[in-house]
């Protein structure tokens, strides 16, 4: 054996979850080692030259934004804004939710100047985003501590909220629908359309029940944090956790692909690659990968019953077919300068034009009417050559199609998005295009294993799955097998570029008996 073949810890999976926590269980004094099966780390939060050299797009995540929140990001635990390099750029506004004929919303840092955006549609709705943001904001705090530290048991939550009125009202909305919560709230058909179709990017539809916390929680985010892009691209995140890892001694072997763990008696014990190598760990085994791989990587030792429970976790309404482009030029909106401005455009078709939309997903339908669009080189210039653009440009997709292939029909149907895109500025056309990368739900799945059609996240976020709930009801990280853990999309808080995997670090932590809160305090 070599010297790193035993480990206090190994931690299957270099998605940024994965590394966020191997960097807090190495800053705790143990010894980690980080297999990754790919020839680099980051999973989805990774920058590359895809298109034109010189053109640097970021190939899943893109925008960051519950992250800032975090304490990993808002505290510098890890120092990854002091020591590593990690530096953001916040655009205001944020995003811009745009109708075809021109209207749209602008969300500012400062919500009464959004309010006044909302005003120019309906001057009665801009008076409830007010009190729909007062009632928010004041949960906020609450809301967003819950997301980066283990869940409480999810009918100890419900006890708890139901003991005071606005708890009740919280708790009302989390059964909720995200577009039953809208409904409630406002009246203009168009400010209700142009809510739900952001609150939609969670890839549920809008009468998805079990969904109305994300409104709740997406209207104060975005002003109080607002989004961030990583100057260099989204890798920077990865290339900062990274530096902080192997500052505290951590160790990274890629191209070293996991086959199965191993384990003696009830207690998991390490891991054999695919190579046939043994990599052992002294006391905790972590896994940041999807729960729906596990029960053949464990010889389905945990049993019929547990399995059936994996099985039935409900996947996303739908999925993403995404463009990479290289621009000779930036967009230029019909809307206006206001929109052109904003970090993340996305498009929005009234009620219930929107609705018929979403519901042809369900059928299999390809959609083109409501991308969503990002210039991220407009404020990171160090993502493209002076005076050209990197084009993010997403469609939802339906999780099959009614006819054809991914392989065969990914490109006819990015033109059309593409066209929209266009007929939206008075200055694209396939001319400005000096390069394209299209990626299908296929690609997606080819790209990770972890990513069923092409989802990130796993499987759907649905108050059934959420929380406490998430994966399975109250497991806490903890896997069947003592010293065994999952962190990652498929455990609370589930998907997106959130560092979530620093709750499920203070429940391995917490195990092995180390005080959470000394390792978690800033450099």
């Amino acid at each position: 054996m070599t010297r790193h073949d035993v480990h206090d810890v190994v931690v299957v999976g270099g998605g940024h979850n994965g590394l966020t926590a191997a960097a807090y269980l190495a800053k705790a004094g143990l010894d980690v080692v980080v297999l990754e099966a790919k020839d680099y780390v980051g999973g989805g939060v990774i920058t590359r030259e895809v298109t034109v050299p010189g053109f640097h797009h970021d190939l899943h995540a893109i925008a960051h934004i519950f992250i800032q929140g975090n304490p990993l990001i808002r505290d510098d635990e890890l120092g990854l804004l002091a020591r590593h390099g990690l530096e953001y750029v916040f655009p205001d506004p944020s995003i811009a939710v745009t109708f075809p004929d021109g209207d749209y919303i602008a969300f500012y840092r400062d919500v009464t100047k959004t309010a006044e955006t909302i005003a120019r549609i309906s001057p009665r709705d801009a008076e409830n985003y007010l009190r729909f943001h007062e009632f928010a904001d004041g949960l906020l705090d609450m809301l967003m501590a819950g997301l980066f530290e283990p869940p409480p048991p999810l009918g100890a939550f419900f006890g708890q909220l139901d003991q005071s009125e606005v708890g009740q009202e919280l708790l009302r909305m989390l059964m909720m629908s995200y577009l039953d919560v809208v409904n409630e709230w406002f009246e203009s058909p168009k400010v209700r359309a142009a809510l739900a179709r952001w609150v939609s990017e969670i890839l549920a539809a809008p009468e998805e029940g079990g969904t109305g916390a994300f409104l709740l929680m997406m209207v104060p985010v975005i002003h109080r944090y607002g989004l961030g892009y990583a100057v260099g691209g989204s890798g920077s995140l990865t290339r900062a956790l990274v530096r902080a890892f192997e500052e505290q001694g951590g160790i990274i072997r890629t191209s070293a692909p996991v086959e199965r763990f191993t384990f003696t008696g009830d207690r998991a014990t390490g891991v054999v690659l695919a190579s046939g190598e043994h990599v052992e760990a002294r006391r905790a085994v972590v896994a940041d990968l999807n729960i729906k791989q596990l029960p053949g990587m464990v010889d389905h030792r945990f049993g019929a019953d547990w399995e059936r429970k994996v099985r039935r976790i409900k996947s996303v309404g739908f999925a993403l077919l995404t463009g990479h482009l290289a621009l000779s030029e930036a967009p230029v909106f019909k809307a206006g300068p206001e929109v052109g401005s904003a970090g993340f455009q996305e498009i929005a078709v009234p009620l219930p034009e929107l609705m018929r939309t979403f519901d042809g997903l369900k059928y299999g339908v390809p959609i083109s009417n409501i991308p969503s669009i990002a210039v991220a080189s407009a404020w990171d210039p160090t993502r493209a050559p002076a005076g050209q653009h990197t084009l993010y440009l997403l469609s939802y997709a339906p999780l099959e199609l009614d006819r054809g292939s991914w392989d065969e029909r990914k490109e006819e149907l990015f033109d059309r998005v593409f066209d929209t895109f266009c007929g939206l500025t008075t200055n694209m056309s396939r001319e400005k295009v000096l390069g394209r990368v299209v990626d299908s739900p296929t690609d997606g799945e080819r790209f990770n294993a972890s990513w069923p059609n092409g989802d990130p996240g796993h499987f759907g976020s649905q108050l059934f799955q959420f929380m406490g709930y998430r994966p399975l009801p109250n497991m806490g990280y903890r896997l069947p097998g003592e010293g065994f853990y999952l962190v990652g999309p498929s455990t609370h808080p589930g998907s997106g570029v959130t560092g979530g995997a620093r709750a499920g670090a203070q429940a391995v932590l917490r195990d092995l008996g180390f005080d959470v809160a000394a390792v978690m305090a800033g450099p």
